[in-house]
């Protein structure tokens, strides 16, 4: 009997050595990756950077502004949005439902606009982004909508 405990333990603590290395290999593991350098892009500065985690046939629909199609607008675009004094993005997954190579993720964002002359900016909303998985690239934004939380200002 004591080898039949000693075997369930070893069995045990084998497969919680594994796991960890299993769970870093699913889409959500990926994505929440992806998710992390793309913060870490955009906060340091290279806001057009952000455009290589994007689709070469991606579709960006920011808020108050026509869709951008394709990764060379989508980093003008963000390029753009740096130039306004983004930073301290914040980006958290609440709900991703993957279907073969396909993603849809639902989130929450805050971002701290730092304008040139003016008081700080603090802003938070909600996004979807459609992923898509190629073998070569990994998971990309495919298609990727946000808008935001703080109320419009009133004259």
């Amino acid at each position: 009997m004591p080898h039949v405990r000693k075997s369930i333990v070893v069995a045990a603590l084998a497969f919680l050595a594994v796991a960890p290395l299993s769970a870093q290999n699913t889409p959500r593991s990926q994505i929440d990756a992806v998710n992390s350098r793309f913060m870490a892009t955009f906060n340091r500065g290279d806001a057009a950077g952000v455009g290589q985690f994007y689709a070469t046939d991606a579709v960006l629909m920011p808020p108050n502004a026509a869709a951008v199609h394709g990764r060379k607008g989508i980093s003008s675009a963000w390029a753009d949005f740096g130039k306004m004094g983004g930073t301290n993005l914040k980006l958290h997954t609440t709900e991703l439902d993957v279907h073969g190579d396909i993603a849809n993720e639902m989130g929450t964002y805050s971002l701290d606009i730092k304008p040139a002359k003016g008081a700080v900016l603090h802003d938070h909303g909600k996004f979807i982004v459609i992923w898509k998985h190629e073998p070569k690239a990994g998971w990309q934004l495919y298609r990727d909508i946000w808008n935001t939380d703080v109320p419009a200002a009133t004259h």
